[in-house]
Order: structure tokens, then sequence, then C-alpha cells
């Protein structure tokens, strides 16, 4: 099951890096976009969702059976999404969702190329 998680966060994290990185302007308009349409409280919650899982994650890497490198990588993709979502819900201008999006870019595409280094200890 890990290999299989940690394949999920290289694909996932590296296409999100990617984009983040690549078109950071396009990017943060279709935030501003999305935003318009959403409560800041409903990004809020989102955020609290995913350091929830961020949290559950770091409990089960400190069970005896817990000591994986996917239980690891899977606090720190949560803990990015959750900071994600919430720096996005309390900075809306297009100048910050611009370098948030850089910023995160450049996060994301280090936790891929980082999980697809530590798929050799699987």
């Amino acid at each position: 099951m890990g290999r299989y998680y940690i394949w999920f966060v290289v694909i996932v994290a590296g296409l999100a890096g990617a984009i983040r990185v690549l078109l950071p302007r396009r990017f943060a308009e279709l935030q501003i976009e999305r935003m318009r349409q959403r409560s800041i409280s409903r990004e809020r919650a989102k955020s609290l969702l995913f350091l929830l899982v961020a949290v559950i994650f770091a409990a089960i890497y400190f069970l005896p059976w817990g000591h994986q490198v996917w239980v690891a990588i899977g606090v720190v993709f949560s803990s990015i999404s959750a900071a994600e979502s919430f720096f996005q819900s309390q900075f809306r201008s297009l100048d910050a969702l611009i370098f948030q999006s850089r910023l995160l870019g450049i996060l994301y595409l280090g936790l891929a190329a980082g999980s697809y280094v530590l798929l050799s200890r699987v």
C-alpha cells in the first residue's frame, strides 16, 4: 500500500507543483475566480480537514508498526495542502496568490522529487 501512496504523491504533487511554478499568474487568476464562489469559512474548514489528516498520519507514524516512509510523506503532503488552503483564504489578492503559487509549487515539486527518491526504500 505504501508504494501506491508514494506514487500517488509523486504524480499529484508533481503536477500541482509544475502548474504552480510554470504558470503562477494564470493559476492565481483561476484561484481568485474559484474563491469568489466559495466562502472564507469553507476554505478554512478545508484547511482544518487537511491539518486533521496530517495529525492522524503523525499519530500513525508513532505507533509501533507505523515507522514507514509513506506515513511521513502523508504528514508533509497534508501539511502543505492545509497551509495552501489556509493562506489562500487569508490572502486573496492577486500578488499574494502569485507568490503563494510559486512558493507552494516549489514545495510540491520538492515533495514529489523527495518521494520519488524514497520509492527505493519501500
